[in-house]
């Protein structure tokens, strides 16, 4: 009996500890009997910036693994351009990270992969049997303002007028020398009297000479008829004047 009463002693006790752990924290819900799937941050209409943790949960009984796209636009269209963040992750989460999004990430030419803009995420997962769900997330802006090469520009435009004020300086300089060469003619009027010596400036000098003495000729001659027409008009206004005098004086007497 002693024995026996030992044993259900140690029983009793086994089951005590068994309940204890079953009530205990240990005693929780395992993860593949969770049922979730969900992006807790970003959420809709968030603002983000360098490297962003994607938190939520993705969990199911039948879980067998999940990926997370994202693509620019404010929210998924039949034209997605759908970018993988993470592909096939086996591990089941619970209020955890799901994935780090680099949003200054650069290509080999140097531009951003994740350019500022809008975007819109996608969270699947995948159960036996090829079973999916998805939760989606719209409207993510992306803004790294700190990544901007604005610094690079200021430094070029700051190189770029040093050069600027060297190139204006010598222009006045080099005018003064380039005008010197106007007083050449000078020179073509002491030309001019040895040219009478040849038979070739006489010839000009005479055309030029009897041009100036034909157009003074002319104007002189217009002149004279112009004077000559003058006197003919003062003419024949006196002699219609007299004549109008007389006739007036005439037809008074006749009156009287």
């Amino acid at each position: 009996m002693p024995m026996n009463g030992k044993k259900w002693a140690l029983a009793l006790g086994a089951v005590l500890l068994a309940l204890l752990v079953v009530r205990g924290p240990l005693g929780a819900a395992p993860l593949p009997q969770e049922n979730v799937v969900i992006i807790t941050f970003p959420t809709n209409g968030a603002t983000v910036s360098g490297v962003v943790q994607i938190l939520g949960s993705v969990a199911h009984p039948n879980f067998d693994r999940y990926s997370i796209y994202y693509a620019p636009g404010p929210a998924a269209t039949a034209t997605s351009q759908w970018q993988p963040l993470v592909l096939d992750v086996r591990q089941q989460v619970i209020n955890g990270v799901l994935a780090q999004w680099d949003t200054t990430a650069i290509a080999e030419d140097g531009s951003p992969l994740i350019p500022n803009g809008v975007y819109h995420m996608v969270l699947i997962r995948y159960r036996e049997g090829d079973v999916t769900d998805s939760f989606f997330v719209n409207n993510i802006t992306v803004q790294n303002e700190a990544v901007t090469p604005t610094p690079t520009p200021t430094e070029e435009a700051a190189e770029i007028p040093t050069p600027g004020p060297e190139t204006p300086t010598p222009v006045p300089v080099e005018m003064p020398p380039t005008a010197t060469p106007r007083p050449s003619p000078t020179p073509r009027p002491e030309v001019t009297p040895t040219a009478p010596t040849g038979g070739g400036g006489t010839s000009a000098l005479d055309g030029a000479q009897i041009l100036g003495a034909f157009m003074r000729g002319a104007r002189i001659t217009l002149l004279f008829f112009g004077i000559w027409g003058l006197y003919l008009l003062v003419k024949i206004l006196l002699r219609y004047y007299l004549r109008t005098r007389r006739g007036n004086f005439s037809l008074q007497r006749t009156r009287r």
